[in-house]
């Protein structure tokens, strides 16, 4: 009899893509089955497409929750954390039944923002584990958040965001073990800190496992990707700084003009994922800049990258199918205040 493992993404693309990756990997090398929920409320085309796609391996099950009214639970001017947070509460009600129905699957593995799965599976004994998407320097300001919480007052504590957010943060200890989209030696000296430093060890770390990285190795590439790689492979060791503003960050065109100025201004080599740039920009940048008008295909980790700036935190935490965790050092860029509390479209950012 096949083990059974069950896999809970949160919806969007960032989070969807390396747990289906590591779907795929516990079917094709490990001849596990697996069962995949997708949240289908406020889901996007392109994520039902994905999960739905005829080339998944046959044992990999998509199982499709049934749509949930979140309208009465949150405002329009809700910021994308707490939205994204009460569609994963009100997806989870059903959770318990789904599993027994599937006959309680050996293991069942979640993303950041499912914490409440943990008292569900408690109950029928399944061990709950967490794929952790984003870096491992992340995750250790992860682990440490609720005590900051505790000895320093900031100006965030009453953001309906940072409620969420440490709500979610604070049970992540709770997990049987945590998988990370990382590895060994990339990650060395941060991995041997979770596991060795005393603080780590106090607040009952699970187990860490390396297991990236997850990314869309049996995607083509396309003619734009071939363009990035090739520019890339030119470029010196390290040289390279990554602008990504995310799928949802803005900036003004003042602020965007004052960076791109910056950028100029440095000579520092760098690339782009935008498509709003100063005119005249591109021309003067020639040689050492590279401006992509729409989102890069996921690639290996490119040497030359050696930093990266992004509009905020939350973009290396949700959007993972920016290849984020292959820059050495990382800037988060300021914000505009409606961005970090959440605008009126809904799109704002959480400000920690």
């Amino acid at each position: 009899m096949k083990v059974h493992v069950a896999v809970l993404p949160s919806p969007g693309m960032g989070p969807i893509i390396p747990l289906l990756e590591l779907a795929k990997q516990l079917v094709v090398c490990h001849g596990i089955h697996v069962s995949l929920f997708n949240i289908t409320t406020e889901a996007s085309a392109a994520q039902n497409q994905l999960l739905h796609s005829p080339t998944l391996p046959p044992n990999l099950k998509v199982i499709d929750l049934r749509p949930v009214d979140i309208s009465a639970l949150v405002t329009e001017d809700a910021g994308i954390v707490t939205r994204l947070c009460i569609n994963v509460q009100e997806s989870l009600k059903p959770l318990k039944s789904v599993l027994i129905e599937l006959g309680k699957p050996q293991a069942l593995i979640i993303e950041l923002f499912w914490t409440q799965a943990f008292e569900i599976c408690n109950e029928l004994s399944i061990p709950t584990y967490m794929l952790f998407t984003c870096s491992t320097a992340f995750l250790t300001f992860t682990l440490y958040l609720p005590t900051l919480d505790r000895e320093v007052e900031c100006e965030y504590v009453d953001l309906p965001e940072y409620k969420w957010v440490l709500f979610h943060f604070n049970r992540t200890p709770l997990a049987t073990g945590i998988f990370l989209n990382s590895w060994e030696d990339f990650e060395t000296a941060l991995l041997k800190a979770i596991r060795k430093l005393p603080f780590y060890k106090q607040i009952a770390t699970p187990p860490v496992h390396p297991v990236g990285p997850l990314i869309k190795e049996d995607e083509p590439l396309t003619e734009l990707g071939a363009k990035c790689v090739a520019w890339l492979d030119k470029q010196p060791l390290d040289s390279i700084l990554l602008v990504s503003l995310g799928s949802g960050g803005t900036l003004t065109n003042a602020q965007l003009t004052e960076l791109a100025w910056g950028l100029e201004l440095s000579q520092q080599r760098s690339y782009w994922w935008l498509a709003y740039l100063p005119k005249g920009f591109i021309e003067r940048t020639k040689g050492v800049g590279l401006v992509m008008p729409s989102w890069a295909q996921q690639v290996a980790a490119p040497p030359p990258i050696n930093g990266c700036v992004f509009v905020s935190l939350w973009v290396e935490l949700y959007s993972r199918e920016h290849h984020l965790w292959c820059a050495n050092d990382s800037v988060a860029a300021l914000c505009r205040a409606e961005n970090e509390c959440g605008d009126a479209g809904g799109r704002g950012r959480c400000g920690y």
